[in-house]
């Protein structure tokens, strides 16, 4: 069943209000020194004309080339916003009840939830192997053509050649962990017709005995684990958007430089 559907706030005013009254995780000062070990170096530097990938806390996200590199940041700065939200507001909690949570926020941040859909794949024997399941969900979920054109399948394709001590990894590792489940998003921006933006996006769940140890390398000595998922697409609502990004750009401001990082392929 849907967990949300055709869900928008069409009151640029009204989704300004919500934003002003999410409450965000806080950043000690510890803790922000760990992060800052852990995930050295500056935010990426957006770029113009070229397909890119952002890891942004627990999710990837792609842009096409066709993506105005203007636009990035902002949409980047409402990813983040929604999953900072969701985490504070169901703090132990995973499955439909976080990824609610975060669909509320994208909404309220000038998003249109066109579709939403879910999928299961229960696996066995599953021994270092978990990422080449994935694949398979992300076609359902993203689309095959999305899914075909995706640098994030070559990342799934090609772990073995990924440096793990790069700091991207362990930011994205670090925030995938909740409760007894993995969770982690992927989501494709590009502009379907020439211009109107569409971002296909998949939210995945991995339920497993033990934890894994880093989650985009799907490492696991168990045999038998869950991989949930659920994909939506999103429209941009323009006029919401544009009346709100300064107001989100403000509020994701002192967590932009601990939770997202450029991707090298």
């Amino acid at each position: 069943m849907p967990l949300l559907e055709r869900f928008d706030v069409a009151d640029p005013a009204a989704a300004h209000s919500f934003i002003e009254g999410i409450s965000l995780p806080e950043i000690t000062p510890v803790a922000r020194e760990r992060m800052s070990a852990e995930t050295g170096g500056a935010p990426p530097v957006y770029q113009e004309g070229e397909n890119q990938a952002v890891a942004i806390g627990s999710q990837i996200a792609e842009f096409a080339a066709d993506i105005p590199a203007v636009l990035r940041p902002q949409i980047a700065n409402s990813f983040l916003l929604a999953q900072l939200a969701a985490n504070r507001a169901v703090e132990t909690a995973g499955g439909s009840a976080w990824y609610r949570a975060y669909l509320e926020v994208l909404a309220n941040t000038g998003w249109i939830i066109e579709r939403d859909e879910t999928s299961e794949r229960k696996m066995s024997d599953v021994s270092g192997e978990v990422h080449k399941e994935i694949i398979p969900l992300l076609t359902v979920l993203l689309g095959p053509g999305v899914a075909a054109a995706a640098m994030v399948t070559a990342v799934l394709e090609g772990l073995s050649n990924i440096d793990k001590d790069r700091p991207w990894i362990t930011l994205f590792d670090r925030e995938s962990r909740r409760a007894s489940a993995n969770q982690f998003q992927i989501s494709h921006a590009a502009a379907t017709d020439g211009t109107a933006l569409q971002v296909r996006l998949a939210c995945l769940e991995l339920e497993a005995v033990k934890t894994l140890t880093q989650v985009l390398f799907f490492k696991s000595s168990d045999t038998q684990a869950v991989l949930r998922g659920f994909g939506a697409s999103l429209s941009l609502n323009a006029p919401v958007f544009e009346r709100n990004k300064a107001l989100i750009e403000d509020k994701v401001a002192e967590y932009v430089a601990e939770y997202i990082r450029g991707i090298e392929l």
